[in-house]
Protein backbone atom coordinates (compact mmCIF):
# COMPACT_ATOMS: atom_id res chain seq x y z
CA UNK A 1 0.00 0.00 0.00
CA UNK A 2 1.12 3.38 -0.97
CA UNK A 3 1.61 5.78 1.48
CA UNK A 4 -0.80 8.83 2.65
CA UNK A 5 0.60 12.43 1.58
CA UNK A 6 -0.59 15.84 2.29
CA UNK A 7 -0.63 16.50 -1.38
CA UNK A 8 -2.28 13.46 -2.22
CA UNK A 9 -5.19 14.84 -0.13
CA UNK A 10 -5.31 17.59 -1.79
CA UNK A 11 -2.64 20.22 -0.07
CA UNK A 12 0.17 21.38 -2.44
CA UNK A 13 2.34 22.95 0.09
CA UNK A 14 5.76 23.45 -2.65
CA UNK A 15 3.07 25.52 -4.84
CA UNK A 16 1.62 27.67 -1.95
CA UNK A 17 5.06 28.76 -1.51
CA UNK A 18 6.52 29.18 -5.29
CA UNK A 19 3.41 30.90 -6.25
CA UNK A 20 4.55 33.77 -2.95
CA UNK A 21 7.94 33.39 -4.11
CA UNK A 22 6.29 34.35 -7.15
CA UNK A 23 4.57 37.28 -5.87
CA UNK A 24 7.60 38.56 -3.45
CA UNK A 25 9.31 39.42 -6.49
CA UNK A 26 6.49 41.16 -7.76
CA UNK A 27 6.95 43.41 -4.46
CA UNK A 28 10.03 44.31 -4.41
CA UNK A 29 9.48 46.12 -7.98
CA UNK A 30 6.52 48.28 -6.16
CA UNK A 31 7.10 51.28 -3.95
CA UNK A 32 8.34 50.83 -0.45
CA UNK A 33 7.50 51.87 3.04
CA UNK A 34 10.50 52.39 5.35
CA UNK A 35 8.28 52.08 8.16
CA UNK A 36 7.46 48.02 7.33
CA UNK A 37 10.24 46.46 8.70
CA UNK A 38 9.00 42.55 7.94
CA UNK A 39 6.87 41.42 5.05
CA UNK A 40 5.80 38.16 3.61
CA UNK A 41 7.72 35.58 5.37
CA UNK A 42 8.10 35.55 8.95
CA UNK A 43 5.46 34.45 11.47
CA UNK A 44 4.00 37.79 12.18
CA UNK A 45 4.86 40.98 10.58
CA UNK A 46 6.74 44.40 12.41
CA UNK A 47 5.72 48.35 11.76
CA UNK A 48 7.58 50.78 13.44
CA UNK A 49 5.56 53.85 14.74
CA UNK A 50 8.14 56.19 16.05
CA UNK A 51 7.69 58.32 13.13
CA UNK A 52 3.81 57.89 12.55
CA UNK A 53 2.29 59.03 16.10
CA UNK A 54 5.17 61.09 17.54
CA UNK A 55 3.04 64.37 17.43
CA UNK A 56 0.20 62.28 18.41
CA UNK A 57 -0.88 63.16 22.44
CA UNK A 58 -3.30 60.22 23.01
CA UNK A 59 -2.79 57.60 20.26
CA UNK A 60 -5.46 54.83 19.63
CA UNK A 61 -4.82 51.83 17.89
CA UNK A 62 -7.71 51.31 15.24
CA UNK A 63 -8.47 48.31 13.76
CA UNK A 64 -11.31 46.63 11.53
CA UNK A 65 -11.49 43.25 10.01
CA UNK A 66 -14.40 42.71 6.25
CA UNK A 67 -14.44 40.62 2.74
CA UNK A 68 -15.38 40.88 -0.23
CA UNK A 69 -18.97 38.66 -0.11
CA UNK A 70 -21.30 36.75 -2.82
CA UNK A 71 -19.39 39.96 -5.24
CA UNK A 72 -16.66 37.21 -5.37
CA UNK A 73 -18.43 34.54 -6.82
CA UNK A 74 -19.69 36.87 -9.75
CA UNK A 75 -16.27 37.86 -10.44
CA UNK A 76 -15.20 34.22 -10.55
CA UNK A 77 -18.00 33.77 -12.95
CA UNK A 78 -17.30 35.83 -15.70
CA UNK A 79 -13.48 35.97 -15.27
CA UNK A 80 -12.81 39.18 -13.97
CA UNK A 81 -11.16 39.38 -10.67
CA UNK A 82 -8.57 42.17 -10.90
CA UNK A 83 -11.12 44.61 -8.90
CA UNK A 84 -11.73 42.53 -5.76
CA UNK A 85 -8.52 43.70 -4.62
CA UNK A 86 -9.54 47.51 -4.32
CA UNK A 87 -12.71 45.99 -3.04
CA UNK A 88 -11.29 44.38 0.06
CA UNK A 89 -9.40 47.46 0.83
CA UNK A 90 -12.18 49.61 0.04
CA UNK A 91 -14.66 47.38 2.55
CA UNK A 92 -11.94 48.17 5.19
CA UNK A 93 -9.75 51.11 5.08
CA UNK A 94 -13.35 53.34 4.21
CA UNK A 95 -14.61 52.26 7.42
CA UNK A 96 -11.20 53.24 9.28
CA UNK A 97 -11.69 56.53 7.79
CA UNK A 98 -15.09 56.71 9.65
CA UNK A 99 -13.51 56.79 13.24
CA UNK A 100 -11.17 59.39 11.82
CA UNK A 101 -8.50 57.01 11.55
CA UNK A 102 -5.76 56.99 8.20
CA UNK A 103 -4.92 53.22 7.00
CA UNK A 104 -1.19 52.23 8.06
CA UNK A 105 -0.89 48.51 7.52
CA UNK A 106 -3.07 45.75 5.51
CA UNK A 107 -3.30 41.90 6.21
CA UNK A 108 -5.62 39.27 3.49
CA UNK A 109 -6.93 36.18 4.10
CA UNK A 110 -7.21 34.08 0.77
CA UNK A 111 -8.94 30.85 1.10
CA UNK A 112 -9.32 28.06 -1.62
CA UNK A 113 -10.03 24.45 -2.05
CA UNK A 114 -7.13 24.09 -4.51
CA UNK A 115 -4.53 26.72 -5.24
CA UNK A 116 -4.87 27.77 -9.13
CA UNK A 117 -2.09 30.09 -9.24
CA UNK A 118 -3.18 33.10 -12.16
CA UNK A 119 -6.05 33.33 -10.03
CA UNK A 120 -4.15 33.80 -6.60
CA UNK A 121 -1.82 35.63 -8.51
CA UNK A 122 -3.81 37.85 -10.33
CA UNK A 123 -5.63 38.50 -6.30
CA UNK A 124 -2.51 39.82 -4.98
CA UNK A 125 -1.49 41.59 -7.14
CA UNK A 126 -4.62 43.61 -7.33
CA UNK A 127 -4.36 43.76 -3.35
CA UNK A 128 -1.25 45.42 -3.60
CA UNK A 129 -2.49 48.21 -6.05
CA UNK A 130 -5.49 48.71 -3.68
CA UNK A 131 -2.70 49.37 -0.70
CA UNK A 132 -1.26 51.93 -2.88
CA UNK A 133 -4.19 53.44 -3.73
CA UNK A 134 -4.90 53.48 0.06
CA UNK A 135 -1.68 55.12 1.62
CA UNK A 136 -1.23 51.98 3.55
CA UNK A 137 1.25 48.75 3.32
CA UNK A 138 0.38 45.09 3.10
CA UNK A 139 2.17 43.49 5.63
CA UNK A 140 1.15 39.86 5.14
CA UNK A 141 -1.68 37.57 5.47
CA UNK A 142 -2.86 33.84 5.05
CA UNK A 143 -3.36 31.76 2.13
CA UNK A 144 -5.34 28.62 2.89
CA UNK A 145 -6.15 25.44 0.63
CA UNK A 146 -9.20 24.12 2.15
CA UNK A 147 -10.17 20.78 -0.08
CA UNK A 148 -13.68 19.80 0.87
CA UNK A 149 -14.66 23.18 2.52
CA UNK A 150 -14.49 24.58 -0.75
CA UNK A 151 -15.29 23.23 -4.31
CA UNK A 152 -14.06 23.47 -7.52
CA UNK A 153 -12.44 26.94 -7.93
CA UNK A 154 -14.43 28.89 -5.27
CA UNK A 155 -12.49 31.06 -2.80
CA UNK A 156 -13.21 33.84 -0.30
CA UNK A 157 -11.46 36.61 0.57
CA UNK A 158 -11.49 38.98 3.38
CA UNK A 159 -8.99 41.43 5.18
CA UNK A 160 -7.62 43.45 8.42
CA UNK A 161 -6.80 46.82 7.99
CA UNK A 162 -4.91 48.77 11.02
CA UNK A 163 -4.52 52.74 11.61
CA UNK A 164 -4.37 54.94 14.34
CA UNK A 165 -6.13 58.65 15.21
CA UNK A 166 -4.97 60.74 18.17
CA UNK A 167 -7.82 60.31 20.58
CA UNK A 168 -9.13 63.98 20.32
CA UNK A 169 -9.74 63.67 15.89
CA UNK A 170 -12.01 60.58 16.57
CA UNK A 171 -15.15 60.44 14.39
CA UNK A 172 -18.23 60.53 15.00
CA UNK A 173 -18.59 63.87 16.52
CA UNK A 174 -22.06 64.62 14.65
CA UNK A 175 -23.96 68.09 16.27
CA UNK A 176 -27.36 68.87 15.60
CA UNK A 177 -27.57 70.99 12.91
CA UNK A 178 -24.79 69.63 10.77
CA UNK A 179 -25.59 69.26 7.24
CA UNK A 180 -24.40 65.91 4.84
CA UNK A 181 -22.87 65.91 1.68
CA UNK A 182 -23.18 62.61 -0.72
CA UNK A 183 -19.85 60.98 -1.95
CA UNK A 184 -20.78 59.00 -5.28
CA UNK A 185 -20.36 54.92 -5.40
CA UNK A 186 -18.89 53.33 -8.28
CA UNK A 187 -21.66 50.93 -8.59
CA UNK A 188 -23.03 48.31 -5.98
CA UNK A 189 -19.72 48.19 -3.96
CA UNK A 190 -19.30 45.13 -2.50
CA UNK A 191 -22.95 44.73 -1.20
CA UNK A 192 -26.38 43.27 -2.43
CA UNK A 193 -24.59 40.76 -4.59
CA UNK A 194 -26.75 37.74 -3.49
CA UNK A 195 -29.76 39.45 -4.79
CA UNK A 196 -28.08 40.79 -7.99
CA UNK A 197 -26.98 37.67 -9.29
CA UNK A 198 -30.66 36.79 -8.54
CA UNK A 199 -31.25 39.29 -11.01
CA UNK A 200 -28.57 38.11 -13.78
CA UNK A 201 -30.13 34.86 -13.67
CA UNK A 202 -33.71 36.43 -13.73
CA UNK A 203 -32.64 38.47 -16.77
CA UNK A 204 -30.51 36.35 -18.13
CA UNK A 205 -27.40 38.61 -18.56
CA UNK A 206 -24.48 37.67 -19.51
CA UNK A 207 -21.10 39.45 -18.84
CA UNK A 208 -19.82 40.96 -22.58
CA UNK A 209 -23.95 42.09 -23.54
CA UNK A 210 -23.80 46.03 -23.15
CA UNK A 211 -26.49 47.86 -20.11
CA UNK A 212 -29.25 49.75 -21.67
CA UNK A 213 -28.38 53.02 -20.15
CA UNK A 214 -24.04 54.11 -20.31
CA UNK A 215 -23.24 50.95 -23.33
CA UNK A 216 -20.65 49.39 -20.87
CA UNK A 217 -20.59 45.72 -20.45
CA UNK A 218 -22.40 44.42 -17.57
CA UNK A 219 -19.07 42.96 -16.19
CA UNK A 220 -18.12 46.51 -16.11
CA UNK A 221 -21.04 47.79 -14.74
CA UNK A 222 -21.56 44.89 -11.81
CA UNK A 223 -18.09 44.31 -11.05
CA UNK A 224 -16.50 47.90 -10.91
CA UNK A 225 -13.99 48.33 -7.98
CA UNK A 226 -15.49 50.14 -4.88
CA UNK A 227 -14.30 53.65 -4.54
CA UNK A 228 -11.30 54.21 -2.33
CA UNK A 229 -12.14 57.52 -0.47
CA UNK A 230 -8.61 58.10 1.53
CA UNK A 231 -7.30 60.04 -0.89
CA UNK A 232 -10.35 62.67 -0.93
CA UNK A 233 -10.86 62.95 2.57
CA UNK A 234 -6.99 62.74 3.91
CA UNK A 235 -6.67 66.48 4.07
CA UNK A 236 -10.06 67.36 5.24
CA UNK A 237 -11.28 64.50 7.99
CA UNK A 238 -10.30 67.48 10.59
CA UNK A 239 -13.20 69.92 8.70
CA UNK A 240 -15.86 66.79 8.65
CA UNK A 241 -17.54 65.85 11.92
CA UNK A 242 -18.51 62.12 10.98
CA UNK A 243 -18.96 59.90 8.23
CA UNK A 244 -21.54 57.20 7.21
CA UNK A 245 -19.46 54.16 5.47
CA UNK A 246 -23.20 52.58 3.16
CA UNK A 247 -21.82 49.05 3.16
CA UNK A 248 -24.40 46.50 4.33
CA UNK A 249 -27.78 47.66 5.65
CA UNK A 250 -27.15 50.66 3.22
CA UNK A 251 -29.00 54.65 4.30
CA UNK A 252 -31.29 53.22 7.24
CA UNK A 253 -28.31 50.66 8.49
CA UNK A 254 -25.20 52.91 8.17
CA UNK A 255 -26.30 56.65 8.71
CA UNK A 256 -27.19 55.74 12.50
CA UNK A 257 -24.44 54.52 13.02
CA UNK A 258 -22.68 58.34 13.30
CA UNK A 259 -25.74 59.85 15.69
CA UNK A 260 -25.99 60.16 19.34
CA UNK A 261 -29.88 58.87 20.80
CA UNK A 262 -31.19 62.51 20.71
CA UNK A 263 -30.82 63.21 16.64
CA UNK A 264 -32.04 62.16 13.26
CA UNK A 265 -30.91 62.65 9.79
CA UNK A 266 -33.47 64.01 7.38
CA UNK A 267 -32.39 63.31 3.64
CA UNK A 268 -34.25 64.76 0.86
CA UNK A 269 -35.45 62.35 -1.82
CA UNK A 270 -35.05 65.14 -4.17
CA UNK A 271 -31.20 65.59 -3.53
CA UNK A 272 -30.02 61.80 -3.43
CA UNK A 273 -28.08 61.63 -6.31
CA UNK A 274 -29.60 59.33 -9.19
CA UNK A 275 -28.06 56.56 -11.06
CA UNK A 276 -29.46 54.64 -13.74
CA UNK A 277 -28.40 51.26 -12.43
CA UNK A 278 -29.52 52.28 -9.61
CA UNK A 279 -32.84 53.10 -10.90
CA UNK A 280 -32.92 49.78 -13.40
CA UNK A 281 -32.15 47.47 -10.50
CA UNK A 282 -35.00 49.27 -8.14
CA UNK A 283 -37.35 48.64 -11.37
CA UNK A 284 -36.06 45.01 -11.61
CA UNK A 285 -36.41 43.71 -8.12
CA UNK A 286 -39.54 46.01 -7.31
CA UNK A 287 -38.41 46.87 -3.84
CA UNK A 288 -39.98 49.66 -1.65
CA UNK A 289 -37.51 52.60 -1.22
CA UNK A 290 -36.86 51.34 2.62
CA UNK A 291 -36.28 47.86 1.52
CA UNK A 292 -34.07 49.06 -1.50
CA UNK A 293 -32.22 51.74 0.68
CA UNK A 294 -30.96 49.24 2.89
CA UNK A 295 -30.08 46.13 0.36
CA UNK A 296 -27.61 48.79 -2.11
CA UNK A 297 -26.15 52.02 -1.40
CA UNK A 298 -28.31 52.97 -4.21
CA UNK A 299 -25.33 55.75 -5.85
CA UNK A 300 -24.12 57.41 -2.09
CA UNK A 301 -20.96 55.18 -0.79
CA UNK A 302 -20.25 57.54 1.67
CA UNK A 303 -22.16 60.36 3.12
CA UNK A 304 -20.03 63.60 4.86
CA UNK A 305 -21.24 65.22 7.85
CA UNK A 306 -20.03 69.07 8.52
CA UNK A 307 -20.76 72.00 9.97
CA UNK A 308 -22.59 74.19 7.58
CA UNK A 309 -19.72 76.69 7.31
CA UNK A 310 -17.45 73.77 5.85
CA UNK A 311 -20.05 72.75 3.36
CA UNK A 312 -18.71 75.48 0.54
CA UNK A 313 -14.83 74.18 1.46
CA UNK A 314 -15.63 70.34 1.25
CA UNK A 315 -17.60 70.41 -1.96
CA UNK A 316 -15.28 72.37 -3.85
CA UNK A 317 -12.55 70.11 -2.06
CA UNK A 318 -14.31 66.94 -3.64
CA UNK A 319 -14.48 68.21 -6.75
CA UNK A 320 -10.54 67.83 -7.51
CA UNK A 321 -10.61 64.48 -6.78
CA UNK A 322 -13.90 64.16 -9.40
CA UNK A 323 -16.44 63.60 -6.35
CA UNK A 324 -19.56 65.59 -6.88
CA UNK A 325 -21.08 65.50 -3.19
CA UNK A 326 -24.14 67.42 -3.20
CA UNK A 327 -26.31 68.31 -0.21
CA UNK A 328 -28.72 65.69 0.60
CA UNK A 329 -30.26 66.57 4.17
CA UNK A 330 -29.10 67.71 7.77
CA UNK A 331 -28.93 66.72 11.16
CA UNK A 332 -32.16 67.60 13.57
CA UNK A 333 -32.84 66.95 16.93
CA UNK A 334 -35.11 64.17 17.35
CA UNK A 335 -37.17 62.72 20.42
CA UNK A 336 -36.63 58.86 21.39
CA UNK A 337 -39.60 57.51 19.56
CA UNK A 338 -38.45 58.85 16.23
CA UNK A 339 -36.31 56.88 13.51
CA UNK A 340 -32.97 57.68 12.97
CA UNK A 341 -33.22 58.64 9.55
CA UNK A 342 -35.99 60.34 7.67
CA UNK A 343 -36.54 59.55 4.38
CA UNK A 344 -38.48 63.14 2.58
Amino acid sequence: MSSLTYEASGVDPEKADAILESFSDFLKTRPKDPNLLSGIGPYASCYSLKNLIHDMQDPLLVTCCDGVGTKSILALQWNHLDGLGQDLLAMNVNDLLCMGALPTVFLDYYACGALDKTQLTQVLKSIQKACELSGCSLAGGETAEMPGLYKGNDFDLAGFAVGFVDRKKTLPRVKTGDVLLALPSSGPHSNGYSLIRKVIEQERLQADQKNPFDGRTWKETLLAPTHIYVAALRDVLPKVTGLAHLTGGGLFGNLPRILSTNQKAVVMKGQWPSSPLFDWLKATTRLADKEFLSTFNAGVGMIVACEPGNLHLLTKHFETFGFSAPMIGQVEKASQTEPFVEWR
